[in-house]
């Protein structure tokens, strides 16, 4: 039987922890707006595919399209990184300080990008 061992799955999550937390503010912002856009289009795309009288499954299978696309482009969404980054902080290899700062950015990355594609949807449906 193949499995992981999960001491290999923790090593392996401690470094991505360790990565995030180092990463610019640049790239914090960047890729936190692009994933909040994405997963507002991926609702979006969900939603209008249920709304034309599809099964509700169609909607259920495109919408993790979002996703995908996410992990693809190597996107930062908030709440992975809430489940991430606290294991880096409670074995020390990540700063308190290091965490609460990608949360931050992260978190304002995420809220910027789905107002910005709210903001676009509603101007395309009012229109």
């Amino acid at each position: 039987m193949d499995f992981v061992n999960p001491g290999t799955v923790i090593a392996e999550a401690l470094e991505v922890a360790k990565k995030k937390a180092d990463l610019p503010i640049r790239d914090l912002l960047l890729r936190g707006f692009l994933a909040g856009a994405f997963l507002g289009y991926a609702t979006s795309l969900a939603l209008i595919v249920v709304s034309q009288g599809l099964p509700q499954i169609v909607g259920a299978v495109l919408f993790p399209a979002g996703f995908v696309m996410l992990v693809l482009l190597g996107l930062e969404l908030a709440t992975g990184n809430f489940a991430l980054l606290p294991l880096g902080s409670m074995t020390g290899q990540v700063p308190l300080r290091g965490m609460l700062r990608n949360w931050g950015w992260v978190f304002l990355g995420n809220l910027a990008g789905s107002l910005l594609y709210a903001g676009l949807f509603y101007l395309a449906i009012t229109n």
